[in-house]
């Protein structure tokens, strides 16, 4: 019998469970799920809790609930991409250097037209802003871990300064995945360094009201940052990212 310590609602780490199993190929393409009562019995929960598990399993696309087979395993092509939940549980297992590639590709389509959109339509109150986002940069500059979430927090600020709502929805969605994917690159020595005068420069860029520096200092870190993922050792398929650290103040 495996007890699930609850984390919130019962049915949250049977869900995450349940989705790192299908991530992992534990229950591969087309397989069927364990019944209610198997899995009841494994993880001790009722029969409520599992079916509100595999309900949102399958709001994620990675199951369906079919009459005489049971509930079976979708193919990856109808899961949902963007789930935060899905792309951290990607990010965790063998190929998760997939997903940080692609997250990366799909930042350095979109970040560098941000910057330059925030050099021209900020105001000098979201301007200041910037500023203390780059002063918490400069604050945990020697602390690697809690870099990396003022890092999150100096990019999303600049998605807010855009004007782009879909942008600031977008990084509010992957708030999660990019965090464990800059954990990642982080890992580099000598990478956090290089990515610190990145953000000076883009910050430099943006206070000026330069739109073409700001974006091509944008697309610089972002390009560096796929350089340094390209340097990471990968065993076998999987990086192991040390834990997140408490939120500082």
């Amino acid at each position: 019998m495996r007890m699930i310590a609850p984390k919130g609602p019962m049915w949250v780490p049977v869900m995450h469970e349940l989705l790192d199993r299908i991530v992992t190929g534990a229950y591969p393409e087309g397989s069927a799920l364990p019944s209610e009562g198997q899995l009841g019995a494994e993880f001790d929960v009722s029969r409520t809790v599992l079916r509100e598990s595999v309900k949102v399993l399958t709001e994620k696309g990675l199951v369906s609930t079919w009459r005489g087979r049971g509930t079976i395993v979708e193919p990856a092509k109808h899961w949902r991409t963007f789930d935060p939940d899905l792309l951290a549980a990607r990010l965790r297992h063998p190929g998760g250097e997939v997903v940080v590639r692609e997250l990366l590709i799909l930042r350095k389509g979109i970040e560098p037209v941000l910057a330059s959109m925030a050099a021209l339509a900020a105001d000098d109150e979201q301007r200041a802003s910037l500023q203390r986002r780059f002063d918490d940069l400069e604050r945990w500059k020697d602390d690697p871990a809690s870099y990396v979430l003022a890092d999150g927090d100096f990019h999303a600020e600049i998605a807010e300064m855009s004007g782009v709502v879909i942008a600031r929805d977008l990084f509010d969605l992957m708030a999660e995945p990019f965090t464990l994917a800059r954990r990642g690159t982080a890992l580099i020595p000598g990478g956090q360094e290089i990515a610190h005068a990145q953000h000076r420069a883009i910050l430099d860029g943006i206070l000026a009201r330069d739109g073409a520096a700001s974006s091509a200092a944008m697309y610089e870190h972002m390009q560096s940052a796929e350089d340094r993922l390209a340097q990471l050792e990968w065993s076998t398929d999987r990086l192991v990212l040390p834990a997140a650290p408490p939120r500082r103040t």
